[in-house]
């Protein structure tokens, strides 16, 4: 009950305005993060990644990512399930990405996943 609870407070927080972020401000100090609008007055947070292993048995991706502002979690080294609609044609160890993670039922889960330009 307390997930199906943080995830409707989260739902709720990132589709709310006050929440967007104003990346202006901090050009220049290596922020590598982009906002991408992902459906009208909604947006996803993409994080800077490299990818260090690919399981495409269980489909899942180790990334060393930078801070993950949607989660609230600092820049470490995890593994990261890909929900269906972000599973991309050819992601190998060394690639760097842009993606975008959620928390579903106390899984991390990419729901977006690019290659950086």
């Amino acid at each position: 009950m307390k997930t199906i609870l943080s995830i409707l407070a989260l739902s709720a927080a990132l589709a709310t305005p006050a929440f967007a972020q104003d990346h202006s401000a901090h050009s220049g100090h290596g922020d590598h993060s982009a906002a991408v609008a992902t459906a009208p007055g909604t947006e996803a947070v993409l994080t800077a990644g490299e990818v260090t292993r690919v399981d495409a048995r269980s489909g899942k991706l180790t990334i060393r990512h930078e801070e993950i502002k949607n989660l609230d979690m600092p820049p470490m080294t995890m593994v990261f399930a890909l929900a269906e609609s972000a599973k991309p044609a050819a992601i190998k160890a060394g690639d760097k990405v842009l993606f975008h993670a959620e928390e579903k039922e106390g899984a991390l889960i990419i729901t977006r996943i690019q290659p950086a330009s």
